[in-house]
């Protein structure tokens, strides 16, 4: 579930269980009464991290969205690597976009690290 604005703000007061019980009465709205109560559920308050105070990246209008978030991702000198959702071009501003982009540049700070070793190596 993703919220905004001032109604983001109010949500994160919440406790756990009337933020799941919010969201819970939405989605039996959407799909009906049937769906079973989540066995699990994380919630943040990412207004409240002090490294982020709720904010993410977005593109303004007239933007190049892909080339700038591909942009955002390009490595310097294949030493320096960059992740997070203002880096991903197919989720950007979601926690999705930032873990997949995380996974992502893991698998190729590997790759160039077992790269790097395999020289030493010869």
């Amino acid at each position: 579930m993703f919220t905004a604005a001032d109604f983001a703000k109010d949500m994160e007061t919440w406790t756990d269980s009337e933020i799941v019980a919010s969201a819970m009465a939405t989605l039996r709205l959407i799909y009906g009464d049937s769906i079973p109560d989540p066995t699990e559920q994380v919630i943040t308050r990412w207004g409240q991290d002090p490294f982020s105070l709720g904010s993410y990246s977005y593109s303004a209008v007239g933007s190049d969205e892909p080339v700038n978030r591909k942009s955002l991702a390009s490595t310097v000198a294949n030493r320096l690597f960059f992740a997070g959702e203002a880096t991903s071009h197919l989720y950007p501003a979601t926690n999705h976009g930032a873990y997949l982009s995380g996974q992502h540049v893991a698998k190729r700070v590997v790759s160039q690290t077992l790269s790097r070793f395999n020289i030493f190596n010869q």
